[in-house]
């Protein structure tokens, strides 16, 4: 007997192509262009940004005044195999998740209450593509934004949903002690860049901060030497991650490395140049938004489904948003999807099951009528 073909869902469909399809950040033309022909088939007029990839998209009656937020990009992993390119950070779930919303409220357009906007952002892993398409002002006239993102096991189960994902926030620091070479043999006629390198690092773990909230600070790259092992190396090249579960306290680290720069230039007679790249802020979370992913999450999944508030040390350039429009509603929808081994894994995996309830769960969070 001929087993019957069972149809897959539209919103896997959807996931499939583009975990078969990853682009990493600012050269998502392909995925944009694929989500973007998704809306015009269902006769949605996608806008694309001119300046880099992504786009947005409008559905229901007047000015839009929900959002949703996409993130497009995929991750650049080393693997024994060679250098490869993989949703390894469930954003090829996170778009499915946004775009099978879009797809659902345009068939129910006479439904909604209010028109909602769709946001397909670029270079999310990056830290800086939210700032970039906030600064085009597609977020200006919105009241609430919604995001999403895939949980692991360990801080979300499935089937479980978050109303919100209190993330951390992340800054990376760039920096240069400028000298000049010398000889092995006279380390008296200059300066070591390597040991003010090694002395920037551990006054850096010394910063102290409020022992109450998560924070760390390190140097994750360290650049000096030409190869000549008789040659001291006046110039060096360096990196830190700054990490802290609260925007005031991220502040501290960011002034600490600062001051920690300029007395290591009195102290060796040396320039240290800093420049700040990918910074996120820390969550902003909006009560109203909040409020209102729990309140679909009750309609759709139940009680039971409903966990409290994520936390996590990790970042996300949604926060953004809200950095640069302080009065918008923000909340980002986590899934639990049992994520594992974890995120930005090349092998990690989860349950794609739990899309079309998550796409549920935003549907009906569009659909409610505004407090």
């Amino acid at each position: 007997m001929i087993e019957p073909r069972t149809e897959v869902p539209r919103i896997v469909r959807i996931r499939e192509h583009l975990a078969a399809h990853p682009e990493p950040s600012w050269q998502e033309h392909g995925t944009s262009a694929y989500l973007a022909e998704l809306f015009r088939e269902a006769g949605l007029d996608p806008r694309p940004f001119d300046e880099f990839p992504g786009f947005t998209v409008d559905v229901g009656p007047g000015e839009p005044v929900v959002g949703l937020r996409g993130d497009l990009d995929a991750l650049v992993h080393e693997t024994p195999e060679g250098t490869i390119l993989a949703h390894s950070c469930g954003h090829d779930a996170n778009l499915a998740i946004v775009a099978e919303t879009v797809l659902r409220l345009a068939e129910r357009s006479d439904a909604l209450p209010h028109g909602v906007r769709a946001i397909f952002q670029p270079a999310e892993e990056q830290g800086n593509g939210a700032a970039s398409v906030a600064a085009l002002g597609v977020a200006d006239r919105l009241d609430t934004l919604f995001g999403v993102h895939l949980r692991p096991g360990s801080e979300l189960p499935a089937p479980r949903f978050a109303p919100a994902i209190s993330h951390g926030s992340c800054c990376f620091v760039r920096g240069r002690i400028a000298g000049a070479d010398h000889h092995g043999a006279r380390p008296h006629q200059g300066v070591n860049a390597i040991e003010v390198a090694a002395e920037f690092a551990s006054m850096l773990a010394g910063l102290t901060v409020d022992p109450q909230v998560p924070a760390s600070a390190k140097f994750t790259e360290l650049r000096a030497g030409s190869g000549n092992l008789n040659v001291i190396p006046g110039s060096a090249s360096f990196g830190i991650d700054l990490r802290a579960q609260t925007n005031p306290v991220m502040t501290v680290l960011r002034d600490g490395v600062s001051r920690i720069a300029r007395a290591l230039e009195l102290r060796y007679g040396v320039e240290i140049a800093l420049a700040e790249e990918d910074y996120v802020p820390a969550a902003i979370v909006g009560e109203e938004a909040e409020a209102r992913l729990a309140s679909a999450i009750r309609e759709v999944a139940g009680e039971a489904a409903l966990a409290p508030r994520a936390v996590t040390s990790g970042s996300d350039d949604f926060h953004c948003y809200t950095l640069h429009r302080p009065a918008l509603q923000a909340a980002m929808l986590a899934v639990g999807a049992d994520v594992q081994p974890g995120l930005h894994d090349p092998a990690m995996r989860y349950d794609v099951s739990r899309l079309d309830p998550a796409a549920a769960v935003l549907v009906a969070a569009c659909l409610a009528p505004r407090g």
